[in-house]
């Protein structure tokens, strides 16, 4: 406000971001959805196109044969541009809220945690078509927000509509992606449970919460920002790590 008033508008806004908790101009949230449309669109429009989405898809026997990469680069190509344009709005709404929670290194261990999740579950659980999509990750940023959201009470005003209404957005996803063929709803649900898991188990650190403004009678605190035992950390990751390494083993055993 202070420096509003002398009419120095420039660093006000800066200010008045940090105190929002706002992330950098350039987010991770927007090089991923950069990567992924230009990925996609040079998928569907080019002349390469069709070998390129060879190169990239998930294809259940190429993983089974080592080609571990695919579990990942599965997140840059669509089927078409409805899909990659409803995507990647999903991933512009529920992004910048998990960035902003978590911090930028951290909102991308959990898009490929949970994308490494979903891929698996498609590869144990899906059918032999190839996959493509990234939907599996955004129902894991889906998942974490409402864990966090109701579990850990971050204090974000900004995101209180989005994560209110994350519960009916999820349920009518799958309904439609149950009633519908070619979905596939085990990279949705293992992606779900991948967030549900990390915002349950890791608190926003980047902002506020309920439970980190208590404190004890008489106890100075320079931050109230909440602050994880790194043995939770590495349990959370770990977790999502071993489901990955196991459902390798069982989906190529099985194929």
């Amino acid at each position: 406000w202070l420096t509003k008033e002398p009419g120095d508008k420039r660093s006000s806004r800066r200010y008045f971001a940090r105190s929002r908790g706002d992330g950098p101009l350039i987010s991770v949230t927007l090089i991923l959805i950069a990567a992924t449309v230009i990925v996609s669109l040079s998928a569907l429009l080019s002349d390469e196109g069709q070998a390129l989405m060879e190169a990239l898809w998930l294809d259940k026997a190429d993983v089974a044969h080592g080609e571990l990469w695919r579990l990942w680069t599965v997140t840059l190509l669509h089927g078409g541009l409805p899909h990659l344009f409803f995507n990647m709005y999903a991933l512009y709404l529920a992004g910048p809220v998990v960035e902003r929670w978590y911090g930028s290194l951290q909102f991308l261990a959990i898009y490929l945690g949970c994308a490494g999740v979903a891929s698996v579950a498609s590869f144990v659980f899906g059918g032999d078509a190839p996959s493509v999509g990234a939907a599996g990750a955004i129902f894991g940023l889906f998942g974490l927000l409402l864990a966090a959201g109701r579990l850990h009470h971050p204090v974000d005003r900004s995101s209180r509509a989005l994560v209110g209404q994350l519960g009916f957005l999820i349920v009518l996803n799958f309904v439609f992606g149950f009633a519908m063929t070619g979905i596939d709803n085990a990279a949705h649900l293992g992606g779900l449970a991948a967030g549900l898991w990390l915002g349950a188990m890791v608190p926003p650190t980047r902002i506020p919460t309920m439970a980190s403004l208590w404190q004890r009678p008489g106890e100075a605190r320079t931050s109230h920002l909440a602050t994880v035992p790194p043995r939770v950390i590495a349990l959370a990751y770990g977790a999502l790590g071993a489901v990955i390494f196991v459902g390798l083993l069982v989906g190529t055993a099985a194929r």
